[in-house]
C-alpha cells in the first residue's frame, strides 16, 4: 500500500528538560518525507535546585512550603515553529520492517518567560510573620535573596499576567528509527542534537550569568498514522 501523507506526535527528554511535538507533512517519495512540526518545550537552567524548607508556623490552616529554587527570577518555555525533512538512510525487511533515518528540522522559537513567584515572609504584628506571593522587583530584592524570608514557591499560576516574550531560531537534527515502516502506524525513537538562539540573554537566574544560546540532546519516541 502506497501512503502519500503522515502526521506523528512525539515526547522527547532533553539535557535541560522536555518537550512535546506534532508534525504533518507529505511522503514524496519512499525514502522522503517533508514536513511542518511545531513544539512546545521547556527548558532549565543547569544551576536550578529545589530545595524544601521546614513549616515553622504552628497553624494548621497554613500549608506546608512548597518546594522553591533559590535565585530564579524566571521560568522559561519555548515554542518552535519548523519545517523539517525526512530522509531514509536504510531498512531491513523483517516482519513489519525497519528503518533508520535522520531529520533536518529549522524554524522559528518564540521564548517565553513567566515570572517564578515565591512567598515571602513580611513582619508582622505580635511577632507573627505574613505571607505574601511575589515575582521579582527591585523594591523586594532583599527578601527574595534572603533564605530566611523564603517560605515557598507559589502555585504555577502566579505571574502568568505578566509574561513577557524573546523571539528567536531553532534547529534539530535527530537520528529517526522506524519500527513499522511499512505499517499504517508510525512507531519510531528518535535521539539527536538541536539549539536554541535568542535576540537577547535569557533572564532565567539572578545568581548567575545568563545566556541566549541554549544547545543540546534529545531522546524520545513517536507515534502517528499515514495515509
Amino acid at each position: 500500500m502506497l501512503y502519500d501523507k503522515f502526521w506523528s506526535a512525539g515526547l522527547n527528554i532533553t539535557n535541560n528538560g522536555f518537550n512535546f511535538n506534532y508534525s504533518r507533512g507529505l511522503i514524496t517519495d519512499v525514502h522522503t518525507r517533508k514536513f511542518y512540526e511545531i513544539e512546545f518545550a521547556t527548558i532549565h537552567d543547569s544551576k536550578e535546585y529545589k530545595q524544601t524548607k521546614e513549616n515553622p508556623f504552628q497553624q494548621t490552616n497554613i500549608p506546608n512550603p512548597k518546594p522553591f529554587v533559590y535565585g530564579k527570577q524566571n521560568s522559561f518555555y519555548n515554542l518552535n515553529i519548523s519545517y523539517g525533512v525526512y530522509k531514509e538512510l536504510g531498512r531491513r525487511a523483517e516482519r513489519a520492517g525497519v528503518s533508520v533515518g535522520i531529520k533536518f528540522i529549522g524554524g522559528i522559537s518564540l521564548g517565553i518567560l513567566k515570572p517564578y513567584c515565591l512567598q515571602l515572609k513580611y513582619p508582622g504584628d505580635n511577632f507573627t510573620d505574613t505571607l505574601k506571593s511575589e515575582r521579582y522587583t527591585e523594591s523586594n530584592k532583599n527578601l527574595f535573596l534572603n533564605l530566611n524570608s523564603i517560605y515557598g514557591s507559589s502555585s504555577f499560576t502566579q505571574g502568568l499576567s505578566h509574561l513577557k516574550f524573546i523571539p528567536g531560531i531553532h534547529g534539530k537534527i535527530g537520528m529517526h528509527f522506524d519500527y513499522a515502516i511499512y505499517n499504517e502506524y508510525l512507531k519510531a525513537i528518535e535521539a539527536g542534537v538541536f539549539f536554541n538562539v535568542y535576540y537577547k540573554v535569557v533572564p532565567i537566574m539572578l545568581v548567575k550569568k545568563n545566556q541566549q544560546f541554549y544547545p543540546g540532546i534529545y531522546v524520545g519516541f513517536e507515534f502517528g498514522k499515514k495515509s
